[in-house]
């Protein structure tokens, strides 16, 4: 074996390294929202980036890029489930918006289109990671 590596199989991919890697990337595109200004930029494009930067953690494989985007997309689904629920739980109908979903169904597709939303762009950032190896 050589000191840059040739010859060394490549280490399989396990469920776990996969789930953390959305984890990461998660956490990654959840960071891309913080100002200053390139929140702007990088808040709709987070779950991109965060796909991109966990399918290094992620193996080659087609089931690693669909857990990484699974992953990542409950995770942001979640929080903005969450983060939905308890803004209307705490607050009365008249305090909120009229825009802000504060009844069952609407929260539920508002957090169906995140999950999908963060899940394509999760995709296609793993499969972007994937082509540059």
């Amino acid at each position: 074996m050589t000191a840059s590596g040739e010859g060394v199989p490549p280490v399989p991919s396990s469920v776990t390294s996969e789930i953390v890697g959305g984890l990461i990337g998660a956490g990654v595109a959840a960071a891309c929202l913080l100002p200053p200004i390139a929140h702007l930029v990088t808040g709709p494009l987070g779950p991109f980036i965060g796909g991109f930067v966990a399918a290094n953690r992620a193996g080659k494989g087609v089931r690693s890029r669909i857990v990484v985007a699974a992953t990542l997309a409950t995770v942001l689904a979640g929080f903005v489930g969450a983060a939905v629920l308890g803004v209307s739980s705490v607050a009365s109908r008249s305090e909120l918006p009229e825009w802000f979903p504060a009844q069952g169904p609407q929260i539920a597709v508002l957090v169906a289109f995140v999950w999908v939303y963060a899940a394509v762009l999760a995709a296609v950032g793993t499969l972007v990671r994937a082509a540059l190896r």
